[in-house]
């Protein structure tokens, strides 16, 4: 479809809008019948209705147009007239006699404001086309206006008046992401309690706000909103593209549940549950939200996801890498390897988690260094800057060092490279996970914010060696932040130092899993180089707490 820009069609459509009510009688049925009609004359025919942009204002005018017998729609210059009998915006019009069944109604005047409760600055027109034939009451809103000339047009193209009807209700439900309800759009009421009345005053609170969320628009925009709504739908029942982004860019901020409607309409998406978290697919069309165009969406268990080509494009790039298998002589188990130069140098990692022994190792147990170091300095040269450690790790191959990792981490650019495809479905992280590496690293306990109640960060991390000698006390961890997608590090310090932190952290955890890292001196942090963790808190960590960790091996 060619898109009708928002900008323009936006000040054209409220002059179509010669705003037309009438209060449906809720002991008529709502249905339209879709069976060969034939004209009718209407005599002496009461109705009565409520009309609403908000409730319009005691006073306000409602006309009542006669058509001709031909059922074309046309008018024949015949009214009838009646005002609004108070600020609930209730009319009733009597002694109706019609040549036709298809009337054709306006109101006039002020309405109540959904965002301030009061009066309107400017008056608008509502319209709405209706079958006395079968009603003695219609309401006019704004469900009834926007398929007003929709109707004439089906009408005028050679549909009867029932088969016009049909398609427009179904079309404008359809373009706010709803399914045509059962009611008719003449049956609802802003302050009703049924879905159907719900669904109205969505579109009435989103007409009012002018389809932005930062500020109240003046009356002016909502009426030219009103008017460019009603022309984008009336020549083919749909919006177009800029107006279908305005729309899903409020229902976002507003009322998700629409905005799910409208991702499955517009976008081709079909329902996100716990099964597709993860899951990330190409949309229908490009959906924009605060101006920004997207084109993916990613499924997080409960609900989608947006990412832009940009996004998608760089967490899908491939990252030049093999893949092996080696084999543990001591049992005799396999591992999954992946290999990758840089700078010179070449690696070749395990791709899954040490399984020797039982597979989680106190931190002295992975390091095969004696207990009795944790609580002492050790400035020996166990743990050199350019040593190899092989720790619990097969022969010939080490406990990663800090800068091995650092290395890694650079090398693919982002922690999100790293991580299982499975991540998302245990924990969703925001960001689409391919595991261009094939490096599997899968979250294993989740910690507690210290500064945030109910909030918790998911680890993956590994033992690592010392760059530089230490109290064996002294090791850190990194993750990734599930948010600002920054690391940070754990600096575990004196027993005294941040005593009050540790605790409450020792807690936190003392019943999980801690995956120790590596150890960083805060000297070695370089804000410049975003590839060095940030240190952040501290915890202290020795075998008296028994924390059990993780073991990557790199071959020497």
């Amino acid at each position: 479809m060619i898109m009708k820009y928002f900008s323009l069609k936006f000040l054209s459509s409220l002059t179509l809008i010669a705003s037309i009510c009438a209060c449906v009688d809720r002991n008529v049925a709502g249905g339209i019948s879709e069976e060969t009609e034939g004209v009718v004359a209407i005599t002496d025919k009461t109705i009565a209705g409520v009309s609403q942009k908000g409730p319009f204002a005691k006073g306000s005018n409602v006309y009542l147009k006669e058509t001709k017998d031909d059922g074309s729609l046309t008018p024949t210059g015949k009214e009838f007239y009646a005002t609004i009998r108070n600020n609930k915006g209730q009319f009733k019009i009597e002694n109706i006699n019609l040549e036709s069944q298809y009337a054709l109604l306006t109101v006039e005047g002020y309405y109540t404001r959904e965002s301030t409760n009061m009066f309107s600055s400017c008056a608008i027109s509502l319209n709405a086309a209706t079958d006395l034939s079968k009603r003695n009451s219609t309401n006019i809103n704004l469900l009834t206006h926007f398929e007003y000339q929709r109707i004439l047009n089906l009408v005028e193209s050679g549909a009867t008046f029932a088969k016009a009807k049909a398609q427009a209700e179904k079309e404008i439900f359809a373009a706010f992401g709803y399914e045509k309800p059962d009611r008719t759009a003449e049956d609802l009421d802003i302050t009703g309690e049924s879905e159907e009345d719900r669904i109205l005053h969505e579109i009435s609170v989103m007409v009012d706000n002018g389809l932005d969320n930062s500020y109240t628009p003046s009356c002016e925009k909502s009426k030219a909103l009103i008017d460019t709504i009603a022309n984008d739908f009336a020549t083919d029942g749909i919006f177009s593209d800029s107006l279908t982004a305005a729309i899903l860019e409020f229902s976002y901020q507003k009322n998700t549940s629409n905005t799910l409607r409208i991702l499955k309409q517009y976008a081709g998406l079909g329902a996100c549950s716990p099964v597709e978290a993860g899951n990330t697919y190409k949309m229908q069309r490009t959906v924009f939200v605060g101006g920004f165009g997207y084109d993916y969406a990613i499924c997080t268990g409960t609900s989608w996801s947006l990412l832009d080509s940009d996004e998608y494009n760089n967490a899908t790039a491939a990252i030049q890498h093999k893949t092996g298998i080696m084999t543990d002589p001591r049992d005799g188990k396999t591992y999954k390897t992946t290999s990758f130069t840089t700078n010179g140098k070449n690696y070749e990692w395990m791709a899954e988690n040490l399984q020797y022994a039982e597979g989680k190792y106190t931190w002295t147990e992975a390091m095969a260094i004696d207990d009795s170091l944790v609580n002492k300095p050790n400035s020996s040269s166990i743990l050199k800057d350019d040593s190899v450690h092989q720790g619990i790790c097969p022969e010939n191959w080490h406990i990663p060092g800090f800068w091995e990792w650092k290395d890694l981490l650079k090398y693919v650019g982002s922690p999100n490279k790293l991580y299982s495809k499975n991540w998302n479905k245990i924990y969703f992280t925001g960001f689409q996970l391919e595991d261009n590496m094939d490096f599997n690293a899968e979250p294993t306990f989740f910690e507690p914010y210290i500064d945030c109640d109910g909030c918790n960060s998911p680890y993956a991390n590994f033992i690592t060696y010392t760059l530089e000698p230490i109290t064996l006390d002294r090791a850190t961890t990194i993750y990734q932040h599930y948010i600002t997608d920054y690391y940070y590090t754990y600096i575990p310090t004196k027993v005294n130092d941040y005593a009050e932190y540790a605790d409450q952290i020792v807690k936190a955890i003392s019943k999980g899993t801690l995956n120790i890292v590596s150890a960083l001196f805060a000297s070695d942090y370089d804000a410049s180089d975003p590839y060095i963790p940030y240190p952040y808190f501290t915890i202290i960590v020795s075998t008296k707490t028994n924390f059990e960790v993780n073991v990557r091996c790199v071959k020497n």
